[in-house]
Parts: structure tokens; sequence; C-alpha cells
């Protein structure tokens, strides 16, 4: 399970080497000591390579802490319980300035993830002595995370430089246009569906063709592509929902039938120079359960806890409660059983914390170096997906129902069908569901644009502004 885990790290270093640059520079070029024209020469050093475009996913910028923070705090999923820093208390507000540090990390990782990603695309023809079939299914690889980092950047920030190859351009790239990057997205995820190894056939944590459908559906849905969504999300098979919803966010659920694709942590690597993280490996660990319900720097909002219905038993496997007034069910212990969360224990105020990707159920306290893997792909989110393209694309209200209600019937939740008709009303059930199903899971600010025309975006950051004179 942690096979990728254990090597990339001295992967990440001799691949820091190959394409080391100034962070400030998105075109992150190749002029050091090793080139493409040396490099490539073996399947060893081509999987290495593809291995080091998985490390800024693993980041700050992205995953151990601001793609949790700047998803959840804009679309109103958390509200600033502890001491929250003030530039997670901009994206609370939506006043996210430029010179914000999540801000810059986000937006600097994503791209020195795409620059990994091109010093593989770009060297194709410096291939040898490596299969044909190996070395399409490596720049599937490559293209695949270069077509996530790509959908992080444009669905927060719209109009952003579109880089696809290791060219200089004085001066820096300009902007391209929302339309222009999302085909370059979807070119790239229709090459990795066709050429990706299946799930079960392919090393767990590396991207997989059912990955690539899903992604692909969920991107095409975001750029108003409902009936190309419906297509590519119909391509997403070998999956099923676990009976417990909770097994989707503990480190024992880890690559269950229900995980498509996620970022992978390791408790064991420790903490190294966590915050700090510049791509070369030196930690593979989340902040997000110290964070979440550790610090308590936040909590669910109150918008989010009403959004479920009484009884949804997926409150009380996302949330921590001294009070089961809030929703009929409650989880209140903590470390086995042995610990109790009670009034003045619960963080700064006695309200509901976060229990989805903490590790207190287990364990006395939490810990900066969590090994819970990100889920970013999983199937209960196709299944929802599936049911909005239906519906959106014209298609049959009682199939977009079917999909809705599979979600709801898993043997954990078990929640009565919905009955709805009609488009605005089975859209508002979808939307509904989504929220409950897949709270805090990064989900909420995507489904805010589609679903109510939500047209915040982030400003394009310092550490680029200060580097392009072509902004």
């Amino acid at each position: 399970m942690k096979n990728i885990k254990i090597v990339l790290a001295s992967i990440a270093v001799v691949i820091g080497v190959l394409i080391s640059c100034d962070e400030s520079d998105i075109e992150l070029t190749n002029p050091n000591q090793l080139s493409g024209e040396t490099f490539f020469k073996s399947s060893a050093q081509l999987e290495s390579a593809v291995t080091a475009t998985y490390t800024y996913l693993q980041e700050t910028g992205n995953y151990a802490r601001y793609q949790y923070y700047i998803n959840d705090n804009v679309a109103g999923e958390n509200y600033a319980a502890g001491n929250l820093e003030a530039d997670k208390v901009q994206m609370i507000n939506r006043d996210v300035d430029e010179a914000n540090n999540g801000n810059n990390q986000y937006w600097q990782h994503n791209y020195q993830g795409i620059g990994r990603c091109n010093f593989v695309i770009a060297n194709e023809a410096n291939f040898e002595n490596i299969p044909t079939g190996e070395i399409a299914s490596r720049l599937g690889e490559a293209r695949f995370i270069r077509a996530l980092c790509y959908f992080n950047l444009v669905a927060k920030y719209g109009e952003i430089p579109l880089v696809l190859n290791l060219d200089n351009v004085q001066g820096g790239r300009s902007k391209s246009p929302v339309a222009d990057v999302y085909e370059a997205i979807v070119a790239d995820l229709r090459f990795a569906a066709a050429n990706l190894p299946a799930k079960g056939t392919q090393e767990v944590g590396r991207a997989t063709s059912g990955a690539a459908w899903a992604l692909l559906g969920k991107v095409l849905l975001q750029s108003g592509d409902a009936a190309g969504a419906k297509t590519a999300l119909a391509n997403v098979t070998g999956y099923s929902l676990v009976d417990n919803y909770r097994d989707n966010f503990t480190v024992a659920g880890e690559h269950n039938d229900e995980s498509i694709f996620e970022v992978l942590y390791d408790e064991s690597t420790g903490g190294g120079d966590s915050w700090n993280q510049n791509g070369l490996g030196n930690s593979e660990t989340s902040f997000r359960a110290m964070e979440y319900s550790g610090w308590y720097n936040v909590k669910p909002s109150q918008e989010l806890l009403d959004e479920f219905e009484d009884g949804d038993t997926r409150y009380a496997d996302s949330f921590y409660s001294i009070d089961d007034d809030d929703n009929g069910t409650m989880t209140n212990t903590f470390n086995n059983g042995t610990g109790t969360f009670t009034a003045g224990n619960i963080g700064p105020d006695d309200n509901p914390a976060w229990r989805k990707y903490q590790n207190l159920d287990d364990r006395e306290s939490e810990t900066t170096d969590s090994g819970i893997n990100a889920r970013v792909l999983r199937y209960a989110d196709v299944l929802l997906m599936r049911a909005e393209a239906e519906i959106r694309s014209g298609g049959s209200e009682t199939v977009a129902l079917g999909f809705l209600n599979q979600v709801r019937a898993r043997s954990s939740v078990a929640l009565p069908p919905v009955t709805a008709s009609g488009t605005a009303a089975i859209l508002e059930a979808i939307k509904h569901e989504r929220w409950v199903e897949l709270a805090g899971e990064q989900s909420r600010w995507l489904d805010l644009q589609r679903f109510d025309g939500d047209t915040y975006l982030l400003p394009i950051p310092n550490i680029e502004l200060q580097g392009n004179t072509n902004l």
C-alpha cells in the first residue's frame, strides 16, 4: 500500500536536480547538470521521473495543507475557531489578496508539479531502451498529474498561464483563456484514460484509467459539458461503495473498493522539514488532522451542520460532538472509547469538531504528522456526478435518482430514497447530497460554481506577479 511513498524521497531529490530553478518562475526549465537527453535511458530512470511528478501533490501548498484550507474555507464549510492565521481567515472572508501565504503556496506547488510533468512529457523523444507500452503508461501518469494540477488552478483562478512545454518565454507566459486550459486538461485526461492500467493491475498509489475517466467526468461537468461528462463517467467501472462510510477516511480504509485516487501520506516517514516542503520528498505527512481537530483552528460551519438530515449517520461519522440534539446522532468518544468529549475540552467552544480525516478515534491526541491519505476521487462522488450529468444533459429522471439513491442506500447510511421530480428539484437533491456526502473533501466550492453560479476567484499571487512581467 505504501510502496510509492517509500521511494518518493530519494527519487524526488534526483528529479529536483534535473528541473531545479527559480521557484518564482513557472516555466520550470531544465538548465542544470543532468538533462533529458542523457537521463531517460532505462525503465528505471523513466519510472523515477514519473514518480517525482506526484510529490508536489503531497506538499503544503496542496493536499498536506492548503488544498483543504482554501477549498473548505472559501466554500463556507469552516469557521475560525482557534488561533487561525490571517491568510486562512482571508479565505473564510473571501478577501484573499496577492500576498496571502496559502495562495502563493497553492499556486507555486501546483505549477511546480506541472513543471515536473512537462519535463517527462517533453522528453519523450529521448526515451531509450523502454518498451512502447511502458512509455504510454508512464506518460499517462504524467498527463494525469498535469491535468489534476491544472484543474486545481483553473477552477480557482480562471484565466492562467498555460505551460505545456519547456520553452523559455521572455518575461513569462501571459494568461490563457479558461476554455484553452480546459481543452488542454481534457486532452491530457483522454490520453491518460486510454493508456493507464486499470485498478488492480496498476501499482497501488499510482493513477489508473478509472481515475482518469473519473477526473475527466468531473472536469467536463465543471466546464459545462454534461453530455461529455455522462459518457466519461460511464467508463468508471470496477468500483463499489464500501459498507461503512467512515472507512473512507482512515488509514485502515485506504485504497478500498470505493477509492479511485488518493494522495499518499505515511506517518512513519516523520515530519522532516514539513513546514518548508520543496518537492524533495523530505516529508510525506499531512497537517490536516492537527489543524482541524488537534489545534481546532477551524470547526465545521453551522450552515454545513444544518444541511444534514436528522438521523443521517454521516453526521456522527464526520464530526465529534457532545450533544445528540444536534442531529440525533453523536460521536463523543475517542482513543478507543477511553476518552470522552465534554464541555470545555472539544476546542475553544463546545460546538461540533471535525472527525473526518482525524486520528483521534484510536489515540489520545492528534499529530502534525498524519498519515491519512487524501481521497481525491472516490466512487460516491462518481455516482453523484453521474446523477448530475444525467439530469443536466436532458436524460432520465429515474436514472439520475437511481445514482443518487445508491449513495443514500449505503449500509451504514440507509436513508430513504429521494422521490423528487423535475430538473430543478432533482438538482437541488443532488446538491444537498453532495454537500453531506463530500463534506470537508474539497468539493463544495466547485459545486457552488455549478449549482449557484459562484464567481469568486483567487487573485494571481505575488510569487507569480513578481516574476512574470507579462501578467
